[in-house]
């Protein structure tokens, strides 16, 4: 991996398990991009300040009838920790640091075992100027890594060497303040680049990275369009964008798979998984769009003449 960026890396201690408030939420996105199989997918454990752990296992593809989704919950001992994590079929073991991460899935329809080593250096919200926005976490990584993995869905056995989308955020979340975001991930293993554009009070905020070249600087700016379907999910996605430097990086995306999830009564989230190009380079990436419910099903009524 490169050195350190002038921006700063994160603390080793943000590695691991926060204390948590009781209305706190401590979470670990791990998101599969096997667009050779037509297959993506997560795991993701969550930990709340009740005690109650939550650990799911999430895999879809075009070619699938529905969604494969196991999920477990209960309570969580007060000394168990990231670098040894198990719950239920969940096995979860930071092996370095902000470096390495082991995870594995022994469920009865999903088995998964395999290996991410980082890419870039991990980029936390703390430390841009703003920090990160307080209803949605304390503060937040994002990082990508190459994966080496085995995948069994329904006794179909896969192989599987690429790009891993992690993120581990901490702290409230209040999904529903936000009326829309996007959170946006583009790897090729050479170049990263990661935004996140929240909508929430009348406010738009901007946070993320773009790693090139051996060094990630702040994202200031950028600046898209996008293709919807009729169903308004998401298709194409093109972007530049711009850092604190003056650097800038064009991506372009297509989707092959949609995941429609939600978190809570107010919210929706369609995570598109992707092919892209990324300064002419291929990569994989994730264009995940994030609505207030309500609004989105309006909305969508009207997407093929207005959208």
């Amino acid at each position: 991996m490169s050195a350190t960026p002038p921006l700063g890396q994160p603390t080793i201690d943000h590695a691991f398990r926060h204390k948590l408030a009781p209305e706190g939420r401590e979470s670990l996105a791990h998101i599969l991009l096997m667009p050779e199989h037509n297959i993506a997918g997560f795991i993701y454990p969550t930990m709340l300040g009740t005690g109650i752990g939550k650990s799911t296992a999430c895999f879809f593809s075009p070619d699938f009838p529905e969604q494969i989704v196991e999920v477990v919950e209960s309570p969580v001992a007060d000394d168990m920790n990231f670098d040894d994590w198990r719950h239920g079929p969940l096995h979860m073991q930071i092996t370095e640091p902000l470096e390495q991460v082991n995870i594995a899935w022994n469920g009865e329809r999903i088995r998964f075992n395999g290996s991410m080593t980082a890419t870039h250096p991990a980029y936390a919200f703390g430390s841009h100027p703003k920090g990160n926005p307080p209803y949605f976490g304390d503060n937040r990584t994002e990082q990508h890594g190459r994966v080496v993995a085995d995948l069994e869905l329904d006794g179909r056995k896969l192989h599987h060497e690429g790009f891993m989308v992690r993120d581990h955020s901490w702290g409230p979340r209040v999904w529903g303040l936000n009326q829309h975001y996007k959170w946006i991930h583009a790897t090729t293993g050479d170049s990263s680049m990661h935004f996140f554009e929240m909508q929430g009070f009348g406010r738009t905020e901007l946070r993320g990275f773009l790693f090139k070249d051996g060094e990630q600087r702040h994202i200031d700016r950028v600046e898209y369009d996008f293709v919807y379907g009729d169903d308004m999910l998401q298709k194409t996605f093109n972007v530049t964008v711009t850092d604190d430097a003056g650097r800038t990086s064009y991506i372009a995306y297509t989707m092959f798979g949609v995941l429609t999830s939600s978190h809570d009564s107010q919210s929706l989230i369609n995570t598109g998984c992707a092919t892209l190009e990324f300064d002419g380079k291929p990569g994989v990436g994730v264009c995940e769009f994030a609505w207030n419910k309500g609004y989105f099903d309006f909305a969508k009524e009207y997407v093929s003449r207005f959208g």
